[in-house]
């Protein structure tokens, strides 16, 4: 079984940017548990675990949604916690740009954002998100989406990590809505 999702890279600028951008906050926040730079993605949907069959069935079904939707133009931008500011477990930044076209590839309920830091229990993140909520990291072209595995952390290691088990290619169809 594979425990799978679907997302964007976030661009080494891009992340370089938004991680030196941040870097105070991490000093000042040290209750928070930061997520590594190098994890960073942009989730279009958590599928969660699948065999193998179901993985292959899960590829096909992105090449075609991918297929459909062009290459975007997007920027890390602004901030906010899940489930509130004020009752927050996650920390995040969110996206700008193109976001027409990054909602025809996204799930309909998915929100934009790149997770930074949780926390437990639930504590006010609100001062935190203000302090990001004017950020502006530079703008990054999408052309790919990855089909990606999570491995639950090891002993002694840090946060999940993830391999990519597939890129897929946007807009590689001849037209497509702009």
């Amino acid at each position: 079984m594979a425990r799978i999702f679907v997302a964007m890279a976030v661009p080494v600028d891009a992340e370089a940017h938004l991680s030196e951008h941040i870097d105070g906050l991490r000093e000042a926040r040290p209750d928070l548990r930061w997520t590594q730079p190098s994890t960073w993605h942009i989730t279009l949907q958590f599928i969660g675990e699948c065999g193998s069959r179901e993985v292959d069935r899960q590829i096909s079904r992105w090449e075609e949604r991918a297929a459909r939707v062009a290459p975007m133009t997007l920027a890390i931008a602004g901030a906010g916690a899940f489930p509130s500011q004020a009752q927050a477990r996650v920390l995040w930044a969110g996206l700008d740009g193109e976001m027409d076209r990054w909602r025809r590839i996204a799930m309909p309920d998915q929100e934009p954002h790149v997770t930074l830091a949780r926390v437990r229990p639930a504590i006010n993140l609100a001062a935190a998100v203000g302090e990001l909520s004017d950020y502006r990291g530079p703008e990054f072209v999408v052309d790919a989406i990855h089909v990606m595995e999570s491995h639950i952390r090891a002993a002694g290691e840090r946060g999940p990590r993830y391999t990519t088990i597939a890129t897929i290619p946007l807009g590689l169809t001849t037209a497509w809505p702009t």
